[in-house]
């Protein structure tokens, strides 16, 4: 088996590491963004780059699909055509199951000796890497499973309609992210008054046997990592909830607070890397923690 990734960030390079570690050798990747730090990820994970979609194509025989939610449905019509026969392609980007859908048609059409498997990531995949809880669905979800699970890795499958493993992750979205956005809104106000901590130090009281303010860290940590990618997810999240006819509130909200942070601090660093883990590439910020985040922010607002 020859397993692909299009889109090589941290979330595709762990999952690769992974995978490789288990003695899965033909590894290919094909990324937009290119130079030394793609070139060095790769080699440490022992994946052949490549240069194009068709070259790309050429060569996996699996594809894994680890791009943005913005840009999952594009990737999927681009990379269709070059498709081989009897391929698998799996897309395990963080969108709306009408997303998610719809690249489902773009297979069937453009592609249509192609299996398709939706597939939704339900943890942060570093820790995890190929181990990460994975529920897919799909006309490919069983040939993933059983082409990958020998790998190690954890592959649910959701009977359902096509989507129904991404309305899973995007009704767990709307807490996790919407109490990063909650965490982030209220840290704001209690940085400006010098009161982080003490805010932190309160909610660990009130839950003793499960702090909550180590919670609220934790959310803000992978928020200054990966802000702009949150703030996708959530977005998608509330689309979900809409096309259940249930008006997205509060998840609209925590979309848009999730939204403003990551505008400003894409608007003031340069932002590197792909997929769905596309870092905040400030030095500063890589080093500090939430607190300076938190300050950042704030001053942006001066």
């Amino acid at each position: 088996m020859r397993l692909g990734f299009i889109g090589f960030g941290e979330a595709a390079s762990a999952i690769a590491t992974g995978l490789a570690e288990e003695g899965l050798r033909d590894l290919y990747a094909y990324d937009v963004v290119s130079g030394p730090a793609l070139t060095e990820r790769a080699a440490r994970c022992g994946v052949h780059l490549v240069t194009s979609l068709a070259e790309f194509a050429a060569q996996a025989d699996l594809v894994l699909s680890l791009v943005t939610a913005g840009g999952a449905l594009t990737v999927a019509r681009e990379i269709a055509p070059h498709l081989r026969a009897r391929t698998l392609y799996a897309d395990l980007n963080s969108c709306a199951p009408q997303v998610k859908a719809e690249i489902g048609q773009v297979i069937t059409q453009l592609a249509p000796n192609v299996s398709y498997a939706s597939v939704a990531v339900m943890s942060a995949v570093p820790p995890l890497r190929h181990r990460v809880p994975l529920v897919a669905d799909g006309p490919g979800a069983r040939r993933l499973r059983e082409a990958l699970a020998p790998y190690g890795m954890n592959i649910e499958v959701l009977e359902g309609p096509l989507g129904a493993a991404a309305t899973l992750k995007m009704c767990r979205s709307v807490v996790l992210k919407g109490m990063e956005a909650l965490f982030l809104e209220a840290l704001l106000a209690a940085e400006k008054a010098g009161l982080t901590e003490q805010v932190l130090a309160s909610l660990n009281a009130s839950f003793p046997d499960k702090p909550l303010g180590d919670l609220g860290a934790y959310l803000l940590e992978r928020h200054r990592l990966h802000a702009q990618r949150r703030a996708d997810e959530m977005q998608e999240a509330a689309a979900t909830l809409a096309s259940l006819a249930i008006e997205p509130l509060v998840s609209a909200g925590a979309a848009q607070r999730l939204r403003w942070s990551a505008e400003r601090l894409t608007s003031t660093v340069e932002v590197s890397g792909s997929g769905p883990e596309t870092e905040v590439g400030s030095k500063d910020l890589q080093a500090g923690g939430y607190r300076t985040l938190l300050r950042r922010l704030n001053d942006i607002q001066k």
